[in-house]
């Protein structure tokens, strides 16, 4: 089977839809031989933040000194992001050898109707799992995909989980409000296991303190038992102090931008703290390399030119709201041009809203375009919403196109910020790099 073949055979399986459950995870884990059960995992869920936290643990232990396996969802410009050991994504080779020794088995057992046909998640999980552990790791940092409950992630039994931000999202399938979201991420929370809460709404922070105590599991709060003292966001990065229970506060500067990386942080730190405890230890001095070193590509990821770009994969409304917070904080003398591309089942004119309402006056224009996705919200929709609210709009439905005009008209105090959609930041984000590339002469610059 070629990376090609092995590629087409994954998203061939998107075909069964979304199952929520986890029957399936358990038959199929247990037919492969428990690859779950071979190494210790910490567990990741939220709406907004449980990728740079994954990014930050595994950035933390690497430097430590561990071999560590992360996988995380969705992709920005190859699937092979989505396995990765110490921050190298699978080789395309070895992608398409781990498909071709799980595809047998998981068709074969899709006879059983008890079974049935793993989802394109299910499936990606399963090479996860099955790839770490013939990799050998020591830890793995495992993120939810959606919700947690009913996830296909959720057949682990981890050392500790850790819950980000919580906001509306996917509420098609999670429910309609924070509490009912909430209890859904809630649902990676096991009897005994510690776990470590990210900075929450008030109605979502009842919901995982209730959880937790119902089930004994040991639980530690960001702004509680984690200290977090914001100092400033600059180009240099994300500067806070750091502080767990009583020991004394120490200064870190998170090498990736907005001041909601702070929280992602103190979450990262908790998670550490409980995973030095259990048998994984680290210095203070492997904590502040490892987030003075991590990328999180796609998030924020700021190119300072000429011309300065960022590009940034917000696509709900806490997502926009934190990017737009952040250009106003981190330029405050320049103008945003905007190539935005949104799903069409997110809320669209809410988003817009949003960015328009922050940026204000310093919003020049806005290119609208497509996602690359048969789920894009049609141009004719963002026009509307963007024009309604005064911005001055031009759609170009070819994102590379939108992306080469907008960087044309973009003049020198102006920044250009990509976002609405990570599959649009993935698309368009090579390009990028080749830019800057050339540019630079090899040379680019991420947060």
């Amino acid at each position: 089977m070629t990376y090609e073949q092995a590629l087409a055979y994954i998203h061939s399986r998107n075909r069964f839809g979304i199952k929520l459950g986890l029957d399936r995870m358990r038959a199929l884990l247990t037919i492969l031989g428990a690859p779950h059960r071979q190494y210790p995992v910490i567990h990741i869920a939220g709406t907004n933040g449980k990728g740079s936290t994954t990014a930050l643990v595994g950035a933390v232990l690497k430097t430590a000194g561990y071999r560590v396996g992360a996988f995380t969802s969705p992709h920005l410009s190859s699937y092979c992001e989505r396995l990765a050991i110490n921050g190298a994504p699978i080789p395309p080779a070895r992608l398409a050898a781990l498909v071709d020794a799980v595809r047998p088995v998981v068709e074969e057992a899709a006879l059983d109707p008890r079974i049935g046909h793993p989802t394109e998640f299910e499936f990606g999980t399963l090479l996860a799992l099955k790839y770490f552990a013939e990799e050998q790791v020591n830890l793995a940092v495992i993120e939810v995909g959606m919700g947690g409950r009913l996830d296909a992630t959720n057949v682990l039994t981890p050392l500790v989980a850790g819950i980000a931000h919580i906001a509306l999202d996917h509420q098609e399938y999670l429910g309609t409000d924070l509490v009912s979201i909430a209890r859904e991420k809630a649902g990676i929370i096991k009897p005994g296991i510690p776990v470590v809460f990210g900075p929450q709404a008030p109605e979502a922070n009842a919901v995982l303190e209730e959880t937790a105590r119902s089930v004994a599991a040991p639980c530690y709060r960001v702004g509680k038992e984690i200290g977090c003292r914001l100092v400033r966001v600059d180009l240099s990065g994300t500067h806070l102090e750091l502080q767990w229970q009583d020991e004394p506060a120490f200064p870190v500067r998170v090498n990736l931008y907005g001041a909601h990386q702070a929280a992602n942080a103190a979450l990262a730190f908790g998670l550490l703290q409980i995973v030095k405890a259990q048998g994984f230890p680290w210095s203070q001095h492997h904590l502040m390399a490892g987030f003075a070193k991590v990328t999180w590509p796609g998030r924020m990821e700021f190119f300072p030119g000429p011309p300065a770009l960022m590009l940034d994969g917000a696509h709900n409304p806490d997502g926009v709201t934190n990017l737009a917070h952040g250009l106003c904080q981190l330029f405050p003398e320049h103008r945003i041009r905007l190539v935005v591309g949104i799903l069409d089942n997110r809320p669209v004119e809410k988003m817009g809203t949003i960015l328009a309402s922050i940026l204000g006056a310093k919003l020049h224009r806005v290119y609208v375009t497509t996602v690359p996705d048969a789920k894009t919200a049609p141009s004719a929709r963002l026009v509307r919403c963007f024009q309604g609210l005064g911005v001055s709009t031009v759609a170009l439905d070819d994102p590379l196109t939108a992306l080469k005009t907008a960087l044309a008209e973009l003049e020198e105090d102006e920044l250009l910020v990509v976002c609405g959609s990570l599959y649009l930041v993935g698309f368009l984000r090579p390009y990028i790099l080749d830019l800057f590339s050339v540019a630079s002469g090899g040379k680019t610059c991420g947060s």
